[in-house]
């Protein structure tokens, strides 16, 4: 399975947040694509870092869709149709993350989306199998070798 963490769309207030995010969320996808079974190919998790976006809907719910086309301004690129890809988002307190001190904000945005991985175990059988408890263990894992330690705070939640 190919894991992708994005942070992409920012605000003004956040466009700064993004290029802290980038580098962590890149090394931890790659130290997470690899098979956990089931039918599942892709997993996107987007990180929501625009405030305007809370204001005209809720974070985008977990999908799973058999087949995805790339969209329309990327088909130029020779991306190809993409199967059995599950998405979703998350959504920070932005006055929470506002306020965290820059060399804290990969850990906060880290610890939320490891807890949003939580209904992927209820999800499991939708998804032919998919070992979520292996995968959130590697998630912790990946941030532990990163330098990201919150594993001891994760495992009361």
């Amino acid at each position: 399975m190919e894991v992708s963490l994005n942070a992409n769309a920012v605000d003004q207030d956040t466009r700064q947040i993004a290029p802290v995010l980038h580098a962590p969320f890149e090394s931890l996808s790659r130290q997470l694509s690899k098979s956990y079974g089931g039918e599942i190919e892709h997993l996107w998790i987007d990180f929501e870092l625009n405030q305007h976006h809370a204001s005209l809907r809720p974070p985008r719910p977990f999908r799973y869709q058999k087949k995805v086309a790339p969209p329309a301004l990327l088909r130029g690129l020779g991306l190809a149709h993409c199967n059995n890809v599950g998405h979703y988002s998350v959504r920070p307190d932005f006055h929470v993350l506002l306020a965290t001190p820059p060399d804290r904000v990969t850990v906060y945005a880290l610890q939320l989306i490891y807890r949003s991985t939580s209904m992927l175990l209820e999800k499991q059988k939708r998804l032919g199998g998919f070992d979520a408890s292996t995968f959130r263990a590697n998630f912790l894992v990946g941030c532990k070798n990163l330098g990201y330690d919150f594993s001891a705070t994760e495992s009361t939640r």
